[in-house]
């Protein structure tokens, strides 16, 4: 049984696969190659959401499900970027790689009860965690990183835009 937020949260879930997709699949190389200021590219944001994806599902939730109140650790997401490969490679392998594992990740958590949801888990930052919680965390992590993957196209036009610039705080 879910919760009244938790429809919204399994549908955002459930289309990041596809908006991503949609967004990148047609653009040039570089443009998804190209870092911004912090050093990310979009396809490095596209590889951190597969591996937090991992953390989140296959780590976190797994081990709250299965201990009583589980230490959880926090990640270093660049240095995981490097240590799993996931820099070298392609946007397609990337692209797939997201979509199947969100599809049977959203599928496993949909059948969770809310007595699984609501078990807790103790994180070194945030303090006690429950497993719903984790869910509605990857779904605003997926929001806040469509946006940044946005911001850095987005930055990747402003010298091309010439006086319409004046339109936008830039």
């Amino acid at each position: 049984m879910t919760t009244d937020i938790e429809p919204l949260a399994f549908a955002i879930l459930a289309s990041t696969p596809r908006v991503v997709r949609e967004l990148l699949l047609r653009l040039p190389d570089d443009a998804i190659t190209t870092p911004l200021d912090d050093g990310w590219s979009v396809k490095d944001v596209l590889a951190h959401l597969i591996d937090v994806e991992s953390v989140a599902f296959g780590d976190r939730i797994e081990h709250i499900l299965a201990e009583e109140h589980p230490a959880i650790s926090s990640i270093d997401a660049t240095a995981r970027l490097e240590a799993l490969g996931l820099r070298e490679r392609s946007l397609v392998d990337l692209l797939h790689t997201l979509a199947t594992n969100r599809e049977a990740h959203v599928a496993w958590a949909r059948g969770l009860t809310s007595e699984q949801l609501a078990r807790i888990g103790d994180h070194d930052q945030a303090g006690d965690i429950a497993a719903g919680d984790i869910v509605h965390q990857i779904a605003y992590h997926d929001l806040m990183h469509l946006g940044q993957m946005q911001t850095i196209l987005a930055q990747q036009l402003v010298a091309y835009m010439g006086n319409t610039r004046r339109f936008y705080d830039l």
